[in-house]
């Protein structure tokens, strides 16, 4: 995960919560999968063969977004956004901190 993760969440949420004009945004696409796991306001990941559309935001965030739970996805405010993603993404230590002990 990159360092501006957190950066790209806060921005994906005021995206899909109508905090911008939306002829101004980039457009992300809901999924029409559904599963028992992640968020009910799951993105449609696009396929990118080349690394100048890979990094692009629209395909860097899909992943990430998708893997939240939905009490973080559903929050009321950004600011309750923000708190939620902090504490989910701090008990994921393992996940998102190569650096993390994991012997503990």
């Amino acid at each position: 995960m990159h360092r501006g993760a957190r950066g790209d969440m806060i921005e994906v949420f005021k995206i899909l919560h109508g905090y911008y004009d939306p002829e101004c945004v980039p457009y992300l696409k809901p999924s029409s999968y559904t599963s028992t796991r992640g968020n009910d306001k799951k993105l449609f990941k696009l396929y990118c063969r080349l690394d100048v559309r890979k990094y692009c935001f629209t395909a860097r965030v899909v992943s990430n977004w998708n893997a939240l739970p939905s009490d973080v996805v559903n929050s009321p405010s950004i600011s309750a956004f923000k708190n939620r993603l902090d504490k989910f993404w701090k008990s994921q230590e393992v996940i998102y901190n190569y650096k993390a002990d994991f012997t503990s």
